[in-house]
């Protein structure tokens, strides 16, 4: 005897019952009709959801103190600088004016037409339109016995030049780290008053307006922000974790400009193990390229400057392990 569900709906089928079940066409009309219902039965509990999130917001814009009237002009707190001119001259004086710590969030890259450029544009300087706030400038504030602590977009580290600028400076007592996709640059002094630069898109001869902030919107937004984004990046020369024997003698390797066939020897294993592991090794130093692993590297201190298995110094910025990294 077949036990049956009591509470299952369905025509009840015998052993014998083994007939096949046959699918008619359902009429086009019937179907849309129902799915206009499903559809207008969602956007009906939307509505609802809606409303009853408006009516929270009212509930909550209640508590709230009521704000002061505001005339037209820019919101009190901020001072709005037009023009790249105006903006650089206002970075100078709030440095010239700093007396005991500089933030600044560095988002600065370099496009095709400045690689080829000299250190002049600095790895710490922030975006044009703010005059130019690079590595003199900072070397005269740590000079001066004032804190500066920065991120740099991990992006802005890719060139050799920016990176060993950067690693000179933490030898003069500047606090760096690396950040991620940074949102915006700023340069705060003395958490009284902080600039935001132009947009990146006014660099060249643009009229952007660049913003100086203080008072509550400094304490409640761009500090706020600034040390964030410092907790979350990593500390300039820190390793995240101590290089097995494997990892250290596969970069050292890559530094000597050895091709994957000879790497693969060298290590013992074949060559696809050997491409494996330097892809992971391109996986932690978070670089897209053999040339940024180099860069990435040196500034992590996994690339002392001692020699390498070849004899080749190893280097990230013209020097044979450069290239080596960068055509490998």
């Amino acid at each position: 005897m077949i036990e049956t569900d009591p509470h299952d709906r369905t025509p009840a089928r015998t052993q014998d019952d083994s007939r096949p079940v046959i699918h008619t066409a359902a009429d086009p009309a019937a179907v849309l009709h129902v799915l206009i219902q499903r559809r207008q039965a969602l956007l009906h509990q939307e509505s609802a959801d809606l409303k009853s999130l408006r009516s929270y917001a009212d509930r909550l814009a209640h508590r709230l103190p009521p704000q002061p009237a505001r005339t037209s002009g820019p919101l009190a707190g901020i001072e709005i600088l037009n023009g790249s001119e105006a903006a650089g001259a206002r970075l100078d004086t709030m440095l010239e004016a700093a007396e005991t710590e500089v933030l600044i969030l560095d988002r600065a890259t370099r496009t095709a037409g400045e690689a080829g450029s000299t250190r002049e544009a600095g790895s710490t300087r922030t975006p044009r339109p703010t005059g130019e706030a690079g590595a003199d400038r900072i070397r005269h504030l740590l000079a001066r016995g004032v804190t500066v602590r920065t991120v740099t977009d991990r992006r802005g580290t890719d060139f050799p030049d920016r990176a060993q600028e950067l690693v000179a400076l933490t030898g003069l007592g500047l606090q760096a780290r690396i950040g991620q996709s940074l949102p915006t640059a700023l340069v705060l002094v003395d958490r009284r008053t902080c600039l935001l630069p132009p947009p990146p898109g006014n660099d060249e001869g643009g009229e952007g307006a660049a913003l100086v902030i203080g008072d509550r919107l400094l304490h409640q937004a761009a500090l706020p922000l600034f040390e964030s984004l410092w907790v979350r990046a990593t500390p300039l020369g820190s390793p995240g974790g101590p290089l097995t024997a494997d990892q250290r003698e596969l970069l050292g390797l890559l530094a000597s400009g050895l091709k994957d066939e000879t790497i693969a020897r060298r290590l013992g294993v074949h060559v696809h193990t050997a491409r494996r592991r330097i892809t992971r090794m391109l996986e932690e130093l978070d670089a897209d390229t053999r040339f940024q692993a180099g860069v990435q590297a040196a500034i992590r201190g996994w690339l002392p400057p001692h020699p390498s298995p070849s004899g080749e110094r190893l280097s990230t910025s013209g020097g044979p392990g450069s290239t080596a990294l960068a055509n490998g």
